[in-house]
């Protein structure tokens, strides 16, 4: 699925290599015309203000988007696992996922980077790669909803993603993102390097997980469910 491989150029750290091949990556979208509609419109004239606009001002907006806090982070298991324990073993199984698939990372990314992940949906036949989808399309969800929440332009790229993963809008997600706490504040950004106390006992032991962003639930790496194109 080529559309999967242009959200992901789209979501990546944008560069000079984006903006020149931006007509490019459209092309290949019509081509394979999986997204139309509002849909198209609205991806079309982000990657145009993407092409078009001062380099350093898009490549800002972009930390100020995803990199300041984490409730919009393009890293999967940050909205499931947080700095848990849980997160490296999810890391672990994920990766090697890829391998067995024989997709292996060329990049010094983490597997749960969402631009990587839809690369790695990209490199397998449709089924497959839309029964991935939807083991994360709770996670994408969430994403997306923090991002429409603050009517970041960068929505509509994920709102394939939860067409192809079968995602029903889901009003309480909504109610739930419009409900958390900003994390961007200079407050949240302090607060996340002071050291959290270590507790011990049954309910919380040294190193226990702290709870889960949002109420996502955990996704277990095993073999995906079978998916038609």
């Amino acid at each position: 699925m080529q559309t999967l491989k242009v959200i992901a150029a789209l979501l990546h750290y944008p560069d000079a290599a984006l903006q020149r091949h931006v007509d490019e990556i459209l092309e290949a979208l019509d081509a394979e015309a999986l997204v139309t509609g509002e849909s198209r419109r609205r991806i079309g004239a982000l990657a145009a203000e993407l092409r078009d606009s001062d380099l350093l001002d898009v490549q800002s907006r972009y930390v100020e988007t995803f990199d300041r806090g984490r409730a919009r982070s393009l890293y999967l298991f940050e909205h499931v696992h947080g700095e848990s324990r849980d997160r490296g073993a999810a890391m672990v199984d994920l990766q090697l996922a890829y391998r067995a698939a024989g997709f292996e990372i060329a990049v010094s990314e983490l597997p749960d980077y969402v631009p990587l992940f839809l690369e790695f949906c990209a490199s397998l036949p449709d089924g497959e790669a839309l029964a991935w989808l939807e083991e994360v399309g709770h996670l994408i969800q969430l994403l997306h909803a923090r991002l429409a929440e603050r009517e970041s332009p960068y929505a509509v790229l994920l709102e394939p993603l939860l067409a192809f993963a079968a995602v029903e809008a889901d009003e309480s997600v909504r109610e739930r993102v419009a409900a958390e706490p900003r994390d961007d504040t200079p407050e949240a950004l302090d607060a996340v390097w002071m050291e959290a106390p270590v507790t011990f006992g049954p309910e919380g032991g040294c190193g226990a997980a702290a709870g889960r962003k949002g109420g996502a639930q955990p996704v277990q790496w095993g073999a995906p469910r079978s998916g038609t194109a």
